[in-house]
């Protein structure tokens, strides 16, 4: 199958292509609305479903019009472009498969209706190329306004490992936390910041986890590590940042089970974490009928 390039702009957390820059085709011209079925997959019933459930579309044949498109000119002070390959049609049912499990069964259907992102964007692979001698960086997902591309069109889906699965489901979950951050379908209650103190910043480690905080895990998936976000404040303000301390505690909560003792099982043992989890825990399940924490939770039945 012939796979086409397309430029973008972002890309985040690195995934693995099964295609090679060789086949690489001209880029995609700018076309029209979308026409669902596109017709080209078995699972053209499944993703007009998905549109008359969710009013989202699905695709897995898409122009530069889809994204946030912009042409790096040779010159320019950028030295790289992000980009990326139509997948198969042909697994577009298994890739669907593994976003239900991983993605869209953790939300309820009228939350997903108000915000799942317009376009879904099928891609065999997401990558970042260099305009000097180095390899292409892979990603798993790009996002954008109103846009989620998503990796994986391909062959491998069908054979995922548990660890990579793992891997996919974080970094989806993370993106779409991100997506709704952004978009302000979210808002946490007053309560959640009233435990801890922002006037000051902590120190790392047992501080930080006395004062109610939690590591950034924003590059874990892509270099294993964590770091405390709280031991700066905020330029041009007296006080640590609010809606950190909340993505923190959310990409945690979808990203490690309560099991976990590099994470969750150490964290909460100190009271102001159990306290401000619990709240966000309680009142995201009440209000929304999300479980965040289920999420991470879910990633104790992965292997290695």
């Amino acid at each position: 199958m012939r796979k086409i390039f397309v430029f973008v702009l972002v890309a985040l957390s690195t995934w693995t292509a099964c295609s090679d820059d060789k086949d690489l085709g001209p880029d995609i011209p700018f076309v029209g609305s979308y026409q669902l079925p596109q017709g080209k997959s078995l699972a053209d019933d499944r993703i007009v479903e998905l549109f008359n459930t969710y009013g989202s579309y699905f695709l897995y044949e898409y122009t530069q019009k889809d994204f946030n498109w912009t042409q790096v000119s040779v010159g320019g002070s950028a030295n790289y472009s992000y980009g990326t390959i139509l997948g198969d049609p042909v697994y577009a049912g298994d890739w669907l498969d593994v976003m239900e499990r991983i993605w869209l069964d953790f939300y309820p259907e009228d939350f997903l209706q108000k915000n799942l992102p317009y376009r879904i964007l099928m891609a065999d692979s997401i990558k970042q190329t260099y305009t000097y001698e180095r390899p292409a960086t892979y990603y798993k997902v790009y996002l954008t306004t109103n846009t989620l591309a998503i990796a994986g069109l391909n062959k491998d889906i069908v054979s995922l490992s548990g660890a990579a699965e793992k891997s996919f489901k974080n970094v989806l979950q993370q993106e779409f936390l991100k997506h709704l951050i952004n978009s302000g379908a979210l808002v946490a209650p007053d309560e959640f910041y009233y435990v801890s103190d922002y006037s000051k910043k902590a120190t790392a480690g047992v501080e930080a986890r006395t004062r109610g905080f939690v590591p950034s895990i924003d590059m874990e998936e892509s270099y294993g590590s964590v770091y405390d976000w709280c031991t700066y404040i905020v330029y041009g303000t007296t006080e640590l940042s609010r809606t950190d301390d909340l993505r923190h505690y959310l990409m945690n909560m979808i990203s490690h089970a309560e099991t976990e003792s590099n994470s969750w099982e150490t964290y909460l043992t100190y009271p102001l974490v159990k306290k401000k989890h619990d709240i966000l825990k309680k009142y995201f399940l009440e209000e929304y009928g999300i479980d965040f924490q289920k999420i991470g939770n879910a990633n104790a039945k992965y292997s290695e």
